[in-house]
């Protein structure tokens, strides 16, 4: 897993340093422009001698001047350890703070409380549902539940959260105004601003558990009906078995590693939150971060822009290492619940 790491973040590395290469040379064309125009040099060769002086020096001071392989892999280097130096412009909320991996960890938790707790929250009901739909198939509650499954798994969250938020926001009024601020502790309390809180995170959880519940319910509806036709469960009813218990004690325990894996999945995969979905709800998670890292205008310069390729870097980082340790840790949950899986390890004798 180290050297897959190593080598995603060679990859970023190299990309963003290549940006950051390109803007950082940019930049320094324009500085020189503005300093030959201060200056106003009367003789031109003057002028041309001092830019490709000028220019060397700012090179210099911002370490272009070396190899840009040895830039990448220090750059790389440097994601290993997070690393990941500072904004040139862009400071994370209230304190100024401008060290990235301090601003990421502003953000993340608010994305780890909503879309971890939707995750856990679907995959719950979709278990529970789904159980007593595959018990039931071909009913009407069987092809309603299917229909809504197709109808809202083919619906994206952010469009409904365009809607959810112009319905009870334009409309009812009975949302807040969307807005990426909280009130301070100091002022409010931890009461009040756990209230606040629970106010502007009801509408995004609400619209992530109903359009993402459809789909999860129908896998889970299709792994437990296919299972319940297995032979060990038609000889388990012939006994005499009580249905609860051929349903909880021998349908779900094999059909818990395929579940538990893609609910283990969609946790760890949630970490990244949404870019479109925090944004249509100015959720202040690692999707609006990262919408404010591609285009954030200057509180100073409204016309300016600024594009952080290494707090971009270093949230693109973050999510691979998060999928990738997401992924570890559904094989090992998958070789724990499914006793037809064997993987030779000292972990998995010990958890044995």
């Amino acid at each position: 897993m180290i050297v897959t790491i190593f080598i995603i973040a060679l990859l970023i590395s190299a990309f963003f340093t290549t940006l950051e290469e390109e803007d950082t040379e940019e930049a320094i064309r324009m500085q020189v422009q503005g300093e030959i125009k201060a200056l106003n040099f009367e003789n031109p060769e003057d002028a041309y001698e001092y830019r490709e002086t000028r220019i060397e020096e700012l090179k210099e001071e911002n370490d272009l001047d070396s190899p840009r392989t040895e830039r990448v892999l220090r750059n790389a280097l440097d994601m290993m350890v997070l690393d990941f130096g500072e904004t040139r412009r862009f400071a994370g909320r209230g304190a100024q703070r401008t060290q990235i991996l301090s601003i990421i960890m502003e953000y993340l938790p608010y994305t780890i409380l909503l879309f971890t707790t939707a995750t856990i929250i679907y995959s719950l009901l979709a278990i529970l549902i789904g159980l007593k739909v595959a018990q039931n198939i071909g009913s009407k509650l069987d092809k309603f539940i299917t229909v809504l499954g197709a109808t809202f798994s083919s619906v994206p969250v952010w469009w409904a959260g365009i809607i959810f938020v112009f319905v009870f926001y334009g409309i009812l009024g009975w949302y807040p105004r969307p807005s990426p601020s909280f009130p301070s502790i100091h002022n409010v309390g931890y009461l009040g601003y756990i209230k606040e809180l629970l106010i502007k995170m009801s509408l995004p959880l609400f619209t992530i558990v109903l359009f993402k519940l459809g789909g999860r319910l129908y896998i889970s509806r299709n792994i437990v009906s296919g299972i319940l036709e297995d032979d060990y469960i038609m000889a388990a009813r012939a006994k005499g078995i009580p249905e609860n218990k051929v349903i909880y004690g021998h349908a779900l325990k094999t059909a818990a590693p395929p579940i538990v894996t893609t609910a283990a999945l969609a946790i760890i995969t949630s970490l990244a939150g949404a870019l479109i979905t925090e944004v249509i709800f100015s959720w202040p998670g690692i999707g609006f971060l990262l919408q404010s890292a591609l285009y954030e205008a200057l509180p100073t310069e409204p016309s300016v822009a600024v594009f952080e390729d290494r707090l971009i870097a270093g949230i693109t980082f973050l999510l691979v290492i998060f999928s990738l340790v997401g992924l570890y840790i559904a094989d090992i949950i998958c070789a724990i619940l499914d006793p037809r899986v064997e993987i030779d390890s000292i972990f998995t004798e010990e958890v044995k």
